[in-house]
This record gives structure tokens, C-alpha cells and sequence, in this order.
């Protein structure tokens, strides 16, 4: 909701901004599937995927306000479709060219749908279906008309169609670059186009240790089992506190420390600038990666402020986890 709030305060003062990089396509969908994977899955729903195939393997555009808009629409039709329904992804190819093309998305659900009344105020700020929508399923009515600036500044447009009973289906365009990233494949091809490098992850990690430092269990018990067959020997901490006291313990113990930043009793940020702050070189050298859902550019430089080296995004997704454990246990 504070990300909402914040991002339609940039909106109104003109400071929302477009970062562009170079994307597979399908490195943007499993992110925005990883966001709502729990759900569909906990509301026993299906879930499909199609991608037609005139698709460009990559694309140039903002990857994370693209993600948002299709978490945002994949978060909806969960929230809004029954137990045992249908959520339906889709992405094709409008207008292509040799530099730039036209995408189009749609997310279709079998959910409770929306009369052609309510549908005029959907993308306005604060505006949703009903006033009851709110008191049933939550939210701040601020994501779609979000998405709908996102779209816009992008050079498309958003619409629905939709009726009363009989599901919705959401569709937007966006105009993008034709990028040249390449997706990860079994011989270790990287998604963002890196040479091609076998990289085998077991024990890919023997005889380092990191900390792990996560107040929710589950999430612990997630990155424990991605890293199962990598051989690193892992702790665990469950707030910034616990962290403090096992690094000032023995500063040089750790080659890595993963650190939540939302945490009980001393959070992510406070607990970096603490073992900063140690009279101990060990504490001051030691990689600090920072996991968080909240990936928008500010959070990843207020992470770097307090001291952390590197920042990976929630859902934890294997192929960056991987990446990421390379790039600071190799300097080891």
C-alpha cells in the first residue's frame, strides 16, 4: 500500500521515471509468476501460460514497471476469481519490427466480473468495482491506475472486457525494443546474454559459510532448499539482533551474509550499518546481500547507504540466487 501511495505521489509530481534494460520475456513472466505462484496454488486455481511464438526471445523496456503491471493484473484475478477457476496469460505480438515492436498482454479470469458502469471509474486513483470490493478483498484501488500511467508512458494503452458473472479480461499494449539477451538454458547460457559458462551448482559452494538472516521461517527454510546441493554450510538468524551478536562473535567466519530487511527488534538496515560498525576489518569486508520484495530503484540505494553490497529481489528466484552467491563467494 506504502508503495502504492508513493508511486502515485511520483506520478502526480512528474518524478516517475522509466529505467530501460535489455529482458527475455521469459524472465519477466516468471517473475511476475513467482509473485502470485502461492496463491493460485493455495486457492487451488489453474493457471495458463501462452506466448505466441512471433515473440521476440528479449525485449528493451523497464522490466520491473512491466512486471508490476502484470503482477498487478495477476494479483487481481486471483484475489477476484473463486476456488478451482481459471487465470489465463497471455502475450502476442501486434507490430513488429527489425528495433522496436508492439507487445500485447491479457489476463483473463473466470472470476466475479465488472458491469460496464464500474468499469469507467477502474483506473481511476482510489477508484475500485464497488465500495464493498475493499471491505471484502482489500486494496487501495491505486493499482490499476498505476498500471494505466506504467502502459502509458510505455506507449500503449489499457483496457477491460468484462460483464457481471462472467469473468474479466484484462489487455494492455506496450511499445518495446527488440532486445538481444539470451534465456539460461542447461549449458549455462545466461539470461542476460553472457558468454556460455557450464555452471553446475553442486557443490559449487564447499567450504564456504554464509548467514542467512530471515525473520520468517519459511522463507529460511526456501533458500536453504535452493542451495541444498551447493555444499555451503548456512546459519541462520532470525532478525538483525541474532546477526549482530554471531558476526561480533567471530567477525571472519562468514564469506556471505543474506539479510531481510523487514525484521522484529532490528531490521535489515540497521543491522548492516551495525556490522559496519564493528572494530573488526572481517566485519567491514564481509558481502552483505540484502532480499526484499521491494526492488524499486530507492530501495536498492538505501540499501547500498547502509552499507550492504548487493540487493536480490522476492521471491527469491535460483538462477539470480546462484548469481549473485558466485559473484561475492568467488572473491573469496
Amino acid at each position: 500500500m506504502i508503495n502504492d501511495i508513493l508511486d502515485m505521489s511520483k506520478i502526480d509530481s512528474g518524478k516517475f521515471t522509466l529505467a530501460e534494460s535489455d529482458f527475455t520475456v521469459k524472465h519477466l513472466i516468471d517473475r511476475a509468476i513467482g509473485v502470485i505462484s502461492f496463491k493460485v496454488f493455495e486457492r487451488r486455481q489453474l493457471l495458463s501460460i501462452e506466448v505466441d511464438p512471433a515473440v521476440p526471445t528479449a525485449i528493451v523496456a523497464d522490466e520491473q514497471r512491466l512486471a508490476q503491471v502484470i503482477t498487478n493484473l495477476l494479483s487481481n484475478a486471483v484475489k477476484f476469481t473463486p476456488e478451482e477457476g481459471h487465470v489465463d496469460l497471455s502475450v502476442r505480438l501486434i507490430e513488429g519490427g527489425f528495433d522496436a515492436c508492439v507487445l500485447g498482454f491479457s489476463v483473463r479470469d473466470t472470476g466475479i466480473g465488472i458491469s460496464s458502469e464500474q468499469q469507467a471509474q477502474l483506473f481511476e486513483s482510489f477508484e475500485q468495482a464497488d465500495a464493498s470490493i475493499s471491505r471484502r478483498f482489500g486494496g487501495t484501488g491505486l493499482g490499476l491506475a498505476i498500471s494505466k500511467d506504467i502502459v502509458e508512458m510505455m506507449g500503449g494503452r489499457i483496457w477491460v472486457d468484462s460483464a457481471l458473472g462472467q469473468g474479466s479480461d484484462f489487455q494492455f499494449t506496450v511499445r518495446v525494443g527488440v532486445g538481444a539477451a539470451r534465456p539460461a538454458d542447461d549449458s549455462g547460457s545466461s539470461r542476460k546474454g553472457e558468454p556460455n559458462r557450464a555452471l553446475s551448482r553442486d557443490g559449487a559452494f564447499a567450504g564456504k559459510r554464509i548467514l542467512m538472516v530471515e525473520d520468517i521461517a519459511i522463507n529460511r527454510e526456501i533458500v536453504i532448499t535452493l542451495l541444498s546441493d551447493t555444499a555451503v554450510s548456512i546459519d541462520s538468524a532470525e532478525n538483525g539482533r541474532e546477526a549482530l551478536d554471531l558476526v561480533a562473535a567471530d567477525p571472519g567466519v562468514y564469506d556471505a551474509i543474506l539479510m531481510d530487511i523487514h525484521m522484529p527488534e532490528m531490521d535489515g538496515y540497521q543491522a548492516a550499518r551495525a556490522i559496519r560498525a564493528l572494530d573488526a576489518p572481517e566485519a567491514k569486508a564481509v558481502p552483505i546481500i540484502a532480499m526484499t520484495a521491494n526492488v524499486f530503484r530507492e530501495d536498492i540505494e538505501r540499501c547500498l547507504a547502509a552499507g550492504m553490497d548487493d540487493h536480490l529481489g522476492k521471491p527469491i528466484d535460483i538462477d539470480d540466487l546462484m548469481a549473485m552467491m558466485r559473484k561475492h563467494l568467488a572473491k573469496g
